[in-house]
């Protein structure tokens, strides 16, 4: 019993290990999309319609309906973030206006 406890706290140990310090979770709010920026598109599309971004930030993303995903989210102060697909195709998933983004994760 006691070596599973062992086994147990050292595989725990490793998995925090394994999560950025850096990584955010974000729960996209019901903003509306950034205009000229579409599912699917690539980073560089995003880049030639919005410029690089103010800030940039990796972690997982949770939707409404519980779908978890990693992700890359692009932050844009005064327009709002650009959220890709983390380590698959680096395309948009989503995106939101928000006037109020201060370009910071």
């Amino acid at each position: 019993m006691a070596r599973c406890a062992v086994l147990a706290a050292l595989a725990l140990g490793l998995a925090s290990c394994l999560v950025p310090d850096t990584a955010v979770v974000h729960d996209p709010g019901s903003l509306d999309p950034i205009p000229g920026i579409e599912p699917g598109q690539t980073m560089d599309d995003v880049s030639k319609t919005l410029g690089w971004p103010n800030a940039r930030a990796a972690g997982w993303w949770t939707s409404a309906n519980r779908f978890d995903q990693n992700y890359v989210v692009w932050y844009y102060a005064e327009k709002g973030r650009v959220v890709f697909d983390g380590y698959k195709s680096r395309t948009v998933v989503t995106s939101e206006a928000d006037p109020e983004e201060d370009g910071r994760p």
